[in-house]
C-alpha cells in the first residue's frame, strides 16, 4: 500500500460489487414480471366474466319462447277477423272496431293494473297501432282490447309472416315463458 493510499480501498467493501449486474437484472425482471402477469390474470379473469355473462344472456333469450316468424306489420283491414287460441278460445275483431270474445287467452290488465281475468264472454272496442318490437326494434302491429264496461284492458302483438300471421304476448313474466297464441280461424 502507498503513503495517502486509503486501506480500506484495497479490498473493496462486501456491498460493492454486490448484487453483481446479473442478478440485479434478475430482480428488476422478476420485480416486472410479477405485476404483468397480475394484469394478465385480472384481464383473464375479466374477459371470462363478460364472456360468462355473454353467453348467460344469448341462453336467456334463447330460453324464453316467442312464436315463429318476425315482428310484422299488418293493416286494419289484416287483423279484422276471426283469431282462435289453443283451447279453444275465439276472438272476433269487427271491421267497425267492435270485438266479441269467448273465453281467450291473454294477460289482461285493468286501470289500477292489477290481474284481473277476461270476461269468459267478452265484449268491447278494438284499436290497431305500429309501435317498436323491443327485442328487434322492427316496428309491428298491436292489437289493443278493450272490454267494456270492467275497463279491463289487454294487448296483442302481430308475428309470423303474412300468409301465416299470429297475435300473441306472453301471460305474466316472460321469464316463465307462458304464452297466448291467437291464430287466424279456419287453418
Amino acid at each position: 500500500m502507498k503513503r495517502g493510499e486509503d486501506p480500506y480501498r484495497a479490498t473493496p467493501p462486501p456491498w460493492e460489487g454486490w448484487p453483481s449486474h446479473e442478478t440485479s437484472r434478475r430482480r428488476w425482471a422478476i420485480g416486472l414480471s410479477i405485476p404483468i402477469i397480475g394484469a394478465m390474470g385480472c384481464g383473464l379473469v375479466l374477459l371470462l366474466g363478460v364472456g360468462l355473462m355473454g353467453v348467460l344472456l344469448i341462453v336467456s333469450r334463447l330460453s324464453v319462447p316467442i312464436p315463429d316468424g318476425e315482428p310484422l306489420v299488418l293493416s286494419a283491414a289484416e287483423v279484422h277477423g276471426t283469431w282462435v287460441d289453443e283451447q279453444g278460445g275465439r276472438l272476433v275483431l269487427k271491421a267497425d272496431g267492435t270485438f266479441t270474445s269467448d273465453g281467450i287467452c291473454g294477460d289482461f290488465s285493468d286501470k289500477n293494473l292489477g290481474d284481473p281475468v277476461a270476461p269468459d264472454l267478452g265484449a268491447g272496442t278494438w284499436e290497431h297501432r305500429t309501435g317498436d318490437d323491443p327485442n328487434t326494434d322492427d316496428t309491428v302491429s298491436e292489437v289493443h282490447l278493450a272490454f267494456t264496461p270492467d275497463e279491463v284492458w289487454t294487448q296483442y302483438e302481430a308475428r309470423g309472416t303474412s300468409k301465416d300471421p299470429v297475435l300473441w304476448q306472453y301471460i305474466g313474466d316472460p321469464d316463465e315463458g307462458k304464452l297466448c297464441v291467437l291464430e287466424r280461424a279456419g287453418k
